[in-house]
């Protein structure tokens, strides 16, 4: 569903106040659009309660920093020959990540997931902590075509990916209108 910056924050608003379910969000947009919505939109956005939302955490930048510089770099060097053991480690630091993150918060915005596409990493890992009082809101680079959503959409088609049909719900889905 197509809406503006501060449309798509009030829908969020009134979702969080929800405690039982599921509670993945997704907003859609250009790389343009988000950025834009990140820095005037959430920079405005209160909770009910009157408490600013999250600032969106970069989730390249997170997963990486969960891994040391040694480990990072023999990561790098196997991927070639171990692509499984890479794909696994991150997956592992990925579940880590979130389960860190919601202790502090019970509401997180993510940003910047291009490694999960990457990697393959499960995305249902997301899905799976997004339950009850844990809510998490992903920033998604795409559009709607269709009956799915194509992510990356405005780089090389050959870089495109596919959000599983299934993982966030029609009406927890939203698209940005185009910032005049």
């Amino acid at each position: 569903m197509r809406r503006t910056g501060p449309q798509i924050v009030s829908a969020i608003r009134d979702n969080v106040q929800v405690e039982i379910g599921r509670h993945l969000f997704g907003v859609l947009g250009s790389y343009a659009n988000l950025e834009h919505f990140e820095q005037m939109d959430f920079a405005q956005a209160r909770f009910l309660d009157g408490k600013p939302f999250t600032t969106p955490v970069n989730l390249n930048k997170a997963l990486l920093e969960r891994i040391g510089d040694e480990d990072l770099r023999n990561l790098v060097q196997n991927e070639a020959r171990l692509p499984h053991t890479v794909q696994h480690r991150l997956n592992q630091e990925f579940d880590l990540l979130l389960q860190g993150l919601l202790q502090q918060a019970n509401f997180l915005i993510l940003k910047q997931i291009e490694l999960l596409f990457a990697y393959n990493l499960d995305l249902h890992v997301i899905r799976a902590r997004a339950t009850n009082q844990s809510h998490i809101l992903l920033l998604l680079p795409g559009e709607k075509r269709g009956d799915h959503i194509t992510l990356f959409s405005e780089v090389n088609p050959r870089f495109h990916r596919t959000l599983p049909p299934q993982l966030i719900t029609d009406n927890h889905l939203w698209e940005l209108t185009d910032v005049e």
